[in-house]
């Protein structure tokens, strides 16, 4: 079966114009995302045909590292899009829209000299030095639980998690295709990718001053998901290459 990845056709729509102060008729979403990904690429256009659903203008922006967090938590935005489903679980007083927005996958990258790896247990087995990209919850959560059996650390991006690898500072490397790029997708050339591990799922979360949009938003998202709007993201962003 064929090894999907994603490609990023160049996209211009309305969220990308220059960004205006949040206000009554503006929300402001973050976005941990590089603005290269496939991820914020598919967010754009996602967040668009949402917001168009409820009536909302909405507009996209990339805070990197904590500084999305730290706006969602003061107000200064109204949400973030693209966490994992348990990331409130830290902070119960953001609001999750219910329904998934897109669906990433996990691969493991390692040297040619080494084997691929196919399974977090062959994972656990086969590899000591493991990065992933700085953020991903659920991949700090899952490689802290194998300590000490691996010494996992996180890196700024994928395309560094990646270099890390092929510089034989690390054995593996856990990433997710939504946060591939045109330079990480050339990096993997150059080494081993096992069969997918898992797959999981990513949501929008609104700050508690928005909570009262959560059960509209979820509508409205799982109307569009009913219409195929999920289905065609996911078949335009991750192609065969």
């Amino acid at each position: 079966m064929p090894r999907c990845w994603p490609v990023l056709p160049a996209i211009a729509i309305a969220l990308c114009a220059p960004a205006l102060a949040q206000g009554p008729d503006t929300l402001i979403f973050g976005t941990t995302h590089d603005p290269e990904t496939v991820v914020y690429s598919y967010a754009l256009e996602y967040l668009e045909q949402l917001c168009a659903e409820v009536r909302q203008r909405c507009q996209l922006r990339n805070l990197p590292g904590r500084r999305g967090s730290a706006m969602l938590a003061d107000g200064s935005i109204a949400g973030e899009v693209g966490r994992v489903r348990q990331y409130n679980e830290k902070r119960p007083e953001y609001h999750r829209v219910e329904e998934a927005f897109i669906t990433s996958r996990t691969f493991v990258f390692t040297r040619t000299s080494r084997p691929a790896i196919s399974s977090w247990a062959e994972l656990a087995n086969k590899a000591r030095t493991i990065s992933y990209k700085r953020g991903v919850y659920i991949y700090q959560q899952r490689l802290e639980a194998m300590w000490p059996n691996v010494q996992p650390h996180d890196v700024q991006s994928v395309p560094a998690c990646l270099e890390m690898v092929l510089a034989g500072r690390d054995q593996a490397c856990v990433f997710d295709d939504g946060s591939l790029n045109a330079q990480s997708r050339a990096l993997l050339r150059q080494g081993h990718i096992g069969k997918q591990l898992d797959e999981f799922n990513l949501y929008i979360y609104l700050g508690k001053d928005y909570a009262l949009l959560a059960p509209s938003l979820t509508e409205a998202a799982r109307r569009l998901n009913a219409q195929g709007l999920n289905a065609r993201l996911q078949k335009k962003y991750f192609i065969s290459p």
